[in-house]
Parts: C-alpha cells; sequence; structure tokens
C-alpha cells in the first residue's frame, strides 16, 4: 500500500525570533577558562566549567552530532558513546537538507529546544567541524553567546554523566551499514549472518530507488508481501512466516532494513521482531542517510535467497503484535493501559478519513491521540528534518501532555500499522517494555458498526 512522501519536522510550537543577548554575567563567569578559535572568533569552554553549568537554565548544552551519536553509537573515536547528560540535540546534518521549509522547521526546533538569544548555547561536537557549521546557522539567528566543546574529552571521564538509549542499537548509522557489507564487525554487532533489505510499497523493478541505486548486496522487499487489501490487514502467521522463509529469514540471522521513506521499513521491523528475528535494525534517516555519507551503492538486481524453514514456530513474540480483542481489552483499562492513536488530529477528531479508500472517520472510543504528522503520508511529529528519530526528551512531553507515560501499557495503532509500527520501534529504542502495535488500526476497527466510534476533540485526555 502506497504511503509516502518526504517526512519534516515539525512541532505544535510557534517560533517567535528571540532578541538576542549580550554581555550576560554568566559570560564573565567563564572568561577565566576559556580559549578562542581565532578562525571563528568563537570561545571554547573547559570540562571544569561545563559540569559547572549543566542544570543552568540560562545555559543550552546542545549537541551537534549526528543523531546516531546523540543517541547512543561510538562514533569519531568517542570511547563512550551518547550524549552529555542533560543536552539537547541540534546536528549539523539538518543544515544540510534540501528542503523548502527548511528554514521555518529549523526555527520551530531551536525554540522547542530552547536554544535562544538569551541563552549561553555550549556547542558539541567530536570532529570540530559540526560545532563550526552550527555556529554560523545561530548567529545568522542572532544567537551570538555561543561555546564549543569537543564531547570526547566528557566521554573520557567515566564520572560525568552520559545518557544512551536503552536499545539504541536497533537504529544503526550509515557507518553501521556499510562496515557490514565491507566484512568488518560493526559496534554492537556480534553475529556471523546478516541480511539488508530495502522496504518500499512495489515491485523491485518499479522501485525507482532501487533501480537507482541501493546498498550493496540488499535485496528489495514490497510490503505487499505481508498485508492485503481492501482493509491492508496484516497477513495470517501461517502467511508471514511463509514471507520469511521466502526472503531468508530466521531468529538467528540479524537484518537490517532501509527504505527511500523509512516508514516501511518500521513496518517490516515490527513483523519480523513479531515472528521472531531475534537481531532487528533500521537505518536511521533512511535510503538517503546512506547515500549523504558518501556511501558506495550498486544497481544489480539481487534475488531473494529463502530458507526452508523459519526455524521457530510463529509468532515467536506473540504480544508484540495485538487483535482488536486485546485493543479492546487496553482501552477498557483505563487506569494503567492506553490505546495511542498515531494519526494527524484531523483523523484523530474525524474531520477525515486520512485515506481515499476508507470512507469512515472517527476513532476508536475511549482511544488517546499520541501525535503523528499533517496527515497520513507524514509523521514530522516523531522525526527530525532529516527523517532521524526525534529527540527522545521531546516524544515522551509531547506524550506527557495527553496523558501518555512510559509506565502505561501502551498499544499504537494508525490507518494500518505503518505510523504507528515507527512509533512503536521508536518506544523500543528509548527502552518501553509494555508496548505493542495494533497493526489493523482504523481499518478494521470502522469496518464494523459494533465497535464503538468517537468524534471531536476529546473531553478528557
Amino acid at each position: 500500500m502506497k504511503k509516502f512522501t518526504k517526512l519534516t519536522l515539525a512541532t505544535l510550537i510557534t517560533v517567535t525570533t528571540a532578541m538576542s543577548f549580550i554581555g550576560c554575567s554568566n559570560n564573565k563567569e567563564v572568561k577565566k577558562d576559556t580559549t578562542t578559535n581565532s578562525a571563528s572568533g568563537i570561545k571554547s569552554i573547559s570540562t571544569k566549567d561545563l559540569k559547572d553549568k549543566l542544570g543552568n537554565k540560562d545555559w543550552v548544552i546542545v549537541d551537534t552530532r549526528s543523531n546516531d551519536a546523540f543517541n547512543g553509537w561510538k562514533l569519531d573515536a568517542v570511547v563512550r558513546g551518547g550524549h552529555i547528560k542533560g543536552a539537547t540535540d541540534f546536528s549539523a546534518n539538518w543544515l544540510k537538507v534540501e528542503d523548502k521549509e527548511k528554514d521555518k522547521i529549523l526555527e520551530k526546533a531551536l525554540k522547542t529546544k530552547n536554544i535562544l538569544g538569551d541563552k549561553n548555547v555550549v556547542l558539541c561536537d567530536a570532529n570540530g567541524k559540526d560545532t563550526q557549521a552550527v555556529a554560523a546557522y545561530l548567529k545568522q539567528k542572532g544567537i551570538i553567546n555561543i561555546y564549543t566543546y569537543d564531547v570526547k574529552q566528557w566521554a573520557a571521564d567515566n564520572s560525568l554523566p552520559m545518557e544512551s538509549y536503552a536499545n539504541y542499537q536497533m537504529l544503526v548509522p550509515p557507518s553501521f551499514v556499510n562496515d557490514l557489507v565491507n566484512g568488518k564487525k560493526p559496534e554492537t554487532y556480534t553475529n556471523d549472518k546478516y541480511k539488508i533489505f530495502e522496504v518500499a510499497w512495489g515491485e523491485a523493478s518499479k522501485d525507482k530507488d532501487y533501480v537507482k541505486g541501493h546498498i550493496k548486496g540488499a535485496v528489495h522487499i514490497n510490503t505487499d508481501e505481508i498485508e492485503s487489501a481492501p482493509l491492508w490487514s496484516i497477513n495470517s502467521d501461517a502467511a508471514l512466516q511463509t514471507f520469511a522463509e521466502k526472503n531468508g529469514l530466521t531468529p538467528d540471522t540479524t537484518i537490517v532494513l532501509y527504505g527511500p521513506d523509512p516508514m516501511a521499513s518500521f513496518r517490516i521491523a515490527a513483523i519480523a521482531k513479531y515472528i521472531g528475528v531475534k537481531d532487528v535494525r533500521v537505518l536511521n534517516g533512511g535510503t538517503a542517510a546512506f547515500r549523504n555519507a558518501g556511501y558506495e551503492t550498486e544497481t544489480i538486481s539481487n534475488a531473494k535467497k529463502p530458507v526452508s524453514s523459519f526455524g521457530a514456530s510463529v509468532p515467536v513474540n506473540k504480544g508484540y503484535i495485538i487483535d482488536i480483542n486485546s485493543a479492546k481489552e487496553i482501552l477498557a483499562d483505563k487506569a494503567s493501559s492506553k490505546l495511542v492513536d498515531i494519526r494527524s488530529w484531523d483523523e484523530y477528531t474525524g474531520k477525515i478519513s486520512g485515506y481515499s479508500d476508507l470512507k469512515f472517520m472517527g476513532r476508536p472510543a475511549g482511544s488517546t491521540w499520541g501525535h503523528a504528522g499533517s496527515d497520513a503520508n507524514h509523521l514530522q511529529d516523531y522525526r527530525n528534518i532529516d527523517n532521524t528519530m526525534r529527540n527522545k526528551d521531546e516524544i515522551l512531553a509531547m506524550w506527557k501532555e495527553q496523558g501518555i507515560t512510559p509506565d502505561q501499557r501502551l498499544s499504537f495503532f494508525c490507518g494500518s500499522g505503518w505510523r504507528a509500527a515507527e512509533v512503536l520501534t521508536y518506544a523500543d529504542v528509548m527502552g518501553l517494555k509494555n508496548i505493542s502495535l495494533y497493526s489493523n488500526g482504523w481499518y478494521e476497527w470502522s469496518s464494523s458498526p459494533k465497535n464503538p466510534i468517537e468524534k471531536g476533540e476529546p473531553k478528557t485526555k
């Protein structure tokens, strides 16, 4: 089922341009332990002074590296992965994205992350380049109290707090994939067999991105292999086992998924984990991330290499994808569970169905809006402008406004499971435990008058 266009970051906060602030008292405090980069005119800050500024409302610590490094990967010779605890993110990679709405999107990000003109902003990187690119951008926006810091210094001191996402390894950087296909053993990979799949709707010969160039050895997966019209319901367990065997999947084979629109990759990732594949990875940022990293691709079409048996009884992780009866049980448990709607606000409130082939509008009665994007093809509320996973703290804050908390039993749904599968994976990356996907979602729920429906704004969160 075709469901994608280019994704961009969106937040619910309207940006206002902050007045630049010059000569605050905190600047005087750090003068004694800073040096100036003569090329840029920007001061660097020492580890000691940076430690003192953590938690100070006048100071913002900003990680300008790739979001993979922020999430937990040990990139650019950093000995401890992740970010300085308390730091936010504004990756230099975002400045390279070509999007007609880029400036508007990035200004919203600055507001959301409190990177404003009246703050002292410490930019962190590990290569000496990312901070300079972001600093130049911030200066254009009237933010002038800028300092730089080499995060390798912080990472080298085990007494200083750093934060990595609990399952950061589920979202891999382009370097992980490139190392893998070139016979190396990238960080967190301890297996001796892997498969790489480019995932999109349609056959490989009609997939322009696959034909144009794909990762070495990548096999194409057509999403029609796992779902069926007219409700685009997930196929039966027996059919999913056949799908796995056709594509050569086994519980012990590491799989890496990517595509031109990452949403399709997450759809297959959720199903792979459900049937029992132990090590499922998704390329953070999709096809564009790999190409932008400058790695080589190939145009040869790679055939599927089936196996005679999946090697386990499907599904191994039965509770990871739930049916409509379980969804109703979650709705009935108002005290500790939430059925979370990952659709646009207009879909949730019943103004539109969201799909050209679906006339019914509304939501399952009692479900909770979990944010999504502008329409059924977008998921801006969960992504940065380069289609990487959004900051964990921002996702949790967004959920908290709707009464969604990590300690609850959460099951995510959308129209037919695509958007919700991506959010499920992000929840998994963040370390949430009691999570699942109601894959058949609004298509299935709205198909029967026996299932209660609501429209309009909810009375309570």
